[in-house]
């Protein structure tokens, strides 16, 4: 998934605008992470780019606590734009090939020759350390569809979230494949290529058929084809499997009631990892 399309993704992705989803995530930084999380989100709301906060109020370090997490993170472009606000962030990404664009940006200022680049399946992550927040945004949830799935990729979350950290991410429900989504042909020119699919949604199940041209330098087009598979997830399965994984809700957030301009469909799922009960 995302292998053959990945050098396509930014060009058909333009409209996403990664700065107000960055902006969303540094508001529920401030107000729901814990001590070093929230002051640097809160540094950089009062701030913006002319300070990175390293140090807490008091003078010590708590660039460990600004340890933050971005699952499925494609090509990069929302990872970039938080290790621009000052976090000190990881991209983990299944597809070589989109990881292997994000870590060619690194000329994207100081800040971006930070980032560390995993290749891991989200639902079998091992990030050898733990983290004040993980993000998992732009329907990356949406691409788990086999069974139990969920479960297992919240399992691992646990795993390397710290005590009392967050975990946000957003999802598609079957609202959205339906009235948004739909289902049919569809087609986009950037000037530069052409992409073509295909949109079937079935049992809770959207499969798109891509198909790219992209313009050569000698004149002719090259192909390109893929597959994407999409499952739809209702809040209160989401609200369940939080909790059955050791996760608080805080809250479940329709995205048109944010300022991220999401559309119907898309909610914003806000938790907090639980410290592990000793017997």
């Amino acid at each position: 998934m995302y292998g053959e399309l990945a050098s396509f993704y930014d060009a058909y992705t333009g409209d996403m605008d990664r700065e107000k989803l960055a902006d969303f995530l540094c508001r529920i930084f401030a107000g729901h992470g814990p001590e070093g999380l929230s002051a640097a989100a809160g540094y950089y709301l009062k701030n913006g780019r002319r300070a990175r906060r390293k140090a807490s109020s008091d003078g010590s370090d708590v660039k460990k606590s600004t340890l933050v997490i971005d699952v499925g993170c494609g090509t990069g472009e929302l990872t970039y734009e938080m290790a621009s606000r000052g976090f000190d962030m990881t991209g983990l990404d299944i597809s070589p090939e989109m990881l292997g664009i994000a870590s060619s940006k690194r000329r994207r200022g100081k800040a971006g020759q930070d980032i560390l680049w995993l290749c891991q399946d989200m639902c079998e992550m091992d990030t050898y350390g733990s983290y004040a927040a993980m993000f998992c945004l732009e329907d990356g949830v949406n691409h788990i569809t086999r069974e139990g799935g969920l479960g297992m990729f919240l399992s691992r979350a646990y795993n390397f979230i710290d005590p009392d950290g967050l975990l946000v991410f957003d999802f598609l429900t079957d609202r959205y494949f339906r009235e948004i989504a739909a289902e049919g042909f569809f087609f986009e020119d950037t000037g530069n290529g052409t992409c073509l699919w295909t949109a079937d949604y079935e049992d809770r199940l959207m499969r798109y058929d891509v198909v790219c041209y992209s313009a050569e330098r000698n004149g002719l087009y090259s192909r390109t084809d893929d597959t994407v598979e999409e499952r739809a997830y209702a809040a209160g399965e989401i609200r369940k499997a939080l909790r059955e994984n050791g996760f608080s809700v805080i809250d479940i957030i329709p995205a048109e009631q944010t300022e991220t301009g999401g559309t119907a469909g898309r909610y914003f799922a806000v938790a907090r990892r639980k410290a592990r009960k000793t017997k």
